[in-house]
C-alpha cells in the first residue's frame, strides 16, 4: 500500500500490504486457479475475457485480484472508484453453473457478504438493495453479479469491491472497513483470512442452488438486514417490495 494514504499513518504496519496481493497469495494456498494483476481495467471484464479460455474451463472457480483497477464497474453504468494503490479487495470470483441464475442472486451474493463480514467483525453492517454493503451510513463494498455463456458453458462472475484500508476521499458517502474499528483495533491477517475463507465457503453454497430463489427464510433475513440500513427511507414490509428495486 502506498504511504501517503489518508487513513493511515506512514510509520503503520499495514503501510506496506497490498491487499490484491495479499488475497491472490490466499488463494494460491488452498490451490484456487488464481489471476493476480498489479493494475488492470476491470477485474469483471478480464473474467469474461478469459471465461472459456481451455485453463479456465478446467477450473469450476476461478478467481482474480489486483491492487489498482483503471476502469471499474458498477451495475448499469455506475462506475467503482478505486482509493489508494493496494487499500481495497477489487476481485472477481468467477463459478462454472450448469444454468442460468436466478434474477434474485445478487440479493443472495448480498446475504453471502454479509454473513461473512460479520462472522469476522462485530461492526454495524446493513445491505442497501440489490448490491450494496454498508457500514454505519456509508457505502463500503460493492457487489457486481454477471454470467456469460458459450454453448453449453456457463459462468458466474461475482465482481467485489471492498475499502478495506482507505476510501476514495472525493466520494462522501465512501466508507473504509479499518477507519470503523475501534481505536488500537488491528487488521489482523488471521482474520482477513477467516473473512476470505467464509466468503468462499458462503458462495460455494450458492452453486448447487444458482436457479432458485430465496427461500423464505432468506427472504425474512434479506428484509431484517435491508431493514438495518440508517439510510433507508421506508423499512420494506415484504420481499415483493424489495423485488421491484433489483
Amino acid at each position: 500500500m502506498s504511504k501517503n494514504t489518508n487513513d493511515l499513518k506512514n510509520d503503520s504496519p499495514l503501510s506496506d500490504i497490498q491487499i490484491g496481493e495479499v488475497t491472490a497469495q490466499w488463494a494460491k494456498s488452498i490451490n484456487l486457479k488464481t489471476n493476480y494483476y498489479k493494475s488492470i481495467d476491470s477485474t469483471n471484464l478480464q473474467a469474461k475475457k478469459q471465461a472459456f479460455e481451455q485453463e479456465e474451463l478446467e477450473n469450476e472457480v476461478v478467481v482474480y485480484f489486483t491492487d489498482d483497477q483503471t476502469a471499474g464497474r458498477g451495475r448499469f453504468d455506475h462506475t467503482w472508484s478505486t482509493p489508494a494503490f493496494g487499500t481495497s479487495l477489487l476481485s472477481t470470483w468467477s463459478f462454472a453453473i450448469s444454468q442460468a441464475p436466478s434474477p434474485q442472486t445478487t440479493l443472495k451474493v448480498g446475504l453471502a457478504l454479509y454473513n461473512s463480514i460479520c462472522a469476522t467483525w462485530g461492526l454495524n453492517f446493513s445491505l442497501k438493495a440489490p448490491n450494496d454493503l454498508f457500514l454505519g451510513e456509508k457505502k463500503v463494498a460493492g457487489i457486481l453479479v454477471e454470467t456469460v455463456t458459450q454453448g453449453f458453458e456457463h459462468r458466474l462472475l461475482i465482481g467485489l469491491g471492498l475499502n478495506v484500508l482507505s476510501h476514495p476521499k472525493e466520494i462522501l458517502t465512501a466508507t473504509s472497513l479499518i477507519s470503523n474499528f475501534p481505536k488500537d483495533m488491528p487488521l489482523l491477517g488471521d482474520d482477513w483470512i477467516s473473512f476470505v475463507d467464509r466468503f468462499l465457503y458462503e458462495l460455494t453454497l450458492l452453486i448447487p442452488t444458482i436457479s432458485d430463489d430465496l427461500t423464505s427464510t432468506q427472504q425474512l433475513n434479506i428484509i431484517k438486514i435491508l431493514n438495518q440500513n440508517p439510510k433507508l427511507e421506508k423499512p420494506y414490509t415484504s420481499f415483493n417490495e424489495v423485488l421491484k428495486i433489483i
